[in-house]
């Protein structure tokens, strides 16, 4: 299920998003959104969070890791959604339009209990559990589940995903 969050535009947002946005920011070509070889959808990523499933622990990946620990926190906190939480890994990923594979491989992020949240830095399209998303510039959303993408049709898709565990007191 989606739940669709407030974007409350931080200075720390803004600040992060028009530095991700730039021609200067550090993507990495990946082949595939599965890395399981198949060639799925390639993509551009910056990690700030290194999965835990690589080395068993989260690990820094970006000098930028504080500024978005601090918007992420700033997103969760604004919204009311956890009083306590972890985050597990984050990234900026960006696809292009391309004539290939219009959608990437559905999957899930963890083989464990987690929750996926998604700030569009750009428009884009989100399936969860075949639920439909049409995401617009600066929207954020919070799901669980199986999920995948479909490929811009023009310009980029730019988005932070970050994954975490969260409670809430009852």
């Amino acid at each position: 299920m989606i739940k669709v969050l407030k974007n409350y535009y931080t200075e720390n947002y803004h600040k992060l998003k028009n530095y991700v946005l730039t021609e200067n920011f550090p993507w990495v070509y990946v082949p595939d959104t599965t890395f399981d070889g198949s060639s799925d959808m390639s993509f551009y990523s910056h990690e700030f969070l290194r999965r835990p499933e690589m080395v068993g622990f989260t690990q820094p990946a970006s000098q930028l890791l504080e500024l978005n620990l601090i918007v992420l926190k700033e997103i969760i906190d604004s919204n009311k959604l956890f009083d306590l939480y972890y985050f597990l890994r984050s990234n900026a990923n960006c696809t292009h339009p391309n004539e290939g594979k219009q959608y990437s491989t559905p999957h899930i992020d963890h083989p464990f209990p987690h929750q996926n949240l998604l700030v569009y830095l750009t428009d884009g399209i989100t399936y969860v559990d075949g639920e439909k998303y049409e995401g617009k510039e600066d929207d954020v959303i919070i799901f669980t589940g199986e999920h995948y993408i479909k490929r811009p049709s023009k310009d980029r898709r730019v988005v932070l995903i970050s994954t975490l565990v969260g409670h809430k007191k009852d």
